[in-house]
């Protein structure tokens, strides 16, 4: 539905980032992944200086040493120890400490001498390939997971910082590699200037993401709770993606089940093919191609359901699962001979890959980027109980709930269990804003028979015209 007449478009977001494909020449793509090579192997390499002296840091192998001058850390021969790295001077020029970045990109000018190759790579993206291991090591220290080294499968961008590079029409330079035409799918808007950029390849090609940003835009303030007058939730789902509150349901396509035949039989070709080969290269780019495809399918729904939803209410709400415990394997089981016993691997294998290819954990953050964007309130509320409490009499019980089937055993009530759920979590996520349900206008409303068909009261001769009106009394619609 389309939204309410008084709300206005907000200007747009200070920050936004515009995707482009690249039209690089032999020369150009081949220089761009040998780059990505090297700067895997530079990746690699820090991460395991770091690693080794935060492992020293942390648990010494060879014990705490302290120099008498200055109390600092050193090993039996006085040589200075950083926490941080092993390779580059932990000390600038005025005697303050260095950190882990600066440590190590000290130590840049001496790997160019070293490896002469290196000096092909422009030394901005050197230093942005370096940031990108500390930002790892900073969201480890958060708590986010403690960083891997890449493959190249895991390894496929790098990244120039503010003014670096210029585009010019359908054209753009990018520092050590030269200019090249790109497809300009759509300009710039007026008063944006070009930040960082990131060139990424992928199967059907390369790629540029430019972080565009335009100070005179303000952030949009988000609508206040005391002014909120539409609300909805929704239950997320495999065969349902979303049931919303207001009795709508939104299907799952999914779009990996559509090519997993023909994924399947990609795979069988490439693995008969001779490791090393060129057709084996080619039967894996095949197979990268097709879950490329699924993947923009997958994204561009996502983004079309995300701008409908915020549409239609101001506040969002949704539920807060646990996706990772969800698609988390089965831990093997033995008896007391040791014997391994069946534990459902392969049904729940089954289930993990339908909910990965649902993907809800990227939809809710579509989402929420949306609703953030346009002033809206996004909530996550707990799930527990939501489809066996009943939203009339507030009676739970597991037997409530037979498939897609609820009825309360208390008060009768019958409903679609999904959208019984919906209701549910519309409840809890206004009671964790503090909104009584009752100050919220009606969303919904009965459905006239001239909306529904006019022509049907062209036919006053219709014997089932009675019978026809009454289908439609109990549609819904939100305002």
């Amino acid at each position: 539905m389309d939204m309410p007449t008084d709300r206005r478009h907000p200007s747009p977001p200070m920050f936004v980032a515009y995707c482009y494909k690249l039209k690089p020449n032999k020369k150009q793509a081949q220089k761009m992944s040998n780059w990505l090579n090297m700067l895997r192997a530079s990746y690699n390499f820090n991460l395991r200086d770091r690693i080794e002296a935060y492992e020293q840091a942390s648990k010494p192998i060879l014990g705490v040493y302290s120099r008498i001058d200055n109390q600092g850390e050193c090993c039996p021969l006085t040589c200075s120890v950083s926490k941080n790295a092993t390779i580059g001077s932990p000390w600038k020029n005025n005697g303050k400490k260095r950190n882990a970045y600066e440590q190590q990109s000290s130590n840049l000018p001496i790997l160019k001498k070293e490896r002469p190759w290196y000096k092909d790579i422009h030394s901005t993206v050197l230093q942005q390939n370096l940031k990108r291991l500390h930002r790892a090591f900073d969201n480890f220290f958060q708590g986010r997971g403690y960083p891997k080294f890449k493959n190249r499968s895991k390894f496929r961008s790098f990244s120039y910082p503010p003014g670096q590079v210029k585009v010019i029409d359908n054209a753009i330079y990018l520092p050590g590699v030269g200019w090249m035409k790109y497809f300009n799918s759509r300009d710039i808007p007026q008063g944006f200037t070009v930040k960082t950029v990131t060139v990424r390849c992928k199967s059907d090609g390369w790629y540029i993401s430019l972080r565009l940003e335009d100070k005179t835009v303000p952030d949009v303030p988000k609508i206040e709770l005391s002014k909120v007058k539409t609300a909805i939730a929704g239950d997320l789902g495999l065969n349902k993606l979303i049931s919303l509150s207001n009795d709508e349901i939104i299907s799952n396509p999914k779009f990996f089940k559509q090519y997993e035949r023909r994924k399947a039989i990609r795979q069988r070709r490439a693995n008969r093919k001779n490791k090393g080969s060129k057709n084996r290269a080619k039967a894996y780019h095949y197979l990268a191609k097709i879950d490329h495809k699924v993947l923009n399918q997958r994204q561009d729904n996502h983004w079309k359901i995300a701008n409908n939803l915020c549409r239609k209410a101001e506040i969002l709400i949704f539920e807060n699962l646990n996706i990772k415990g969800l698609i988390k394997k089965c831990q093997p089981k033995q008896d007391e001979n040791g014997v391994y016993l069946k534990n459902g691997r392969n049904a729940k294998k089954a289930l993990s890959r339908l909910i990965a290819d649902a993907a809800w954990g990227e939809l809710k953050l579509k989402i929420k980027f949306v609703a953030e964007k346009l002033g809206l309130h996004f909530v996550e509320v707990d799930p527990r109980n939501s489809s066996r409490q009943c939203n009339k009499c507030g009676y739970t019980d597991q037997e409530n709930r037979q498939k897609e089937r609820f009825f309360c055993l208390q008060c009768n009530h019958l409903e679609d269990s999904d959208l019984q759920a919906s209701k549910n979590l519309l409840n809890r996520g206004l009671k964790q804003l503090g909104i009584d349900p009752n100050q919220l206008p009606s969303v919904r409303r009965k459905v006239t028979a001239q909306e529904i068909s006019l022509a049907l009261a062209d036919e006053p001769s219709n014997p089932n015209e009675t019978q026809q009106l009454s289908l439609f009394d109990s549609r819904f619609v939100e305002c």
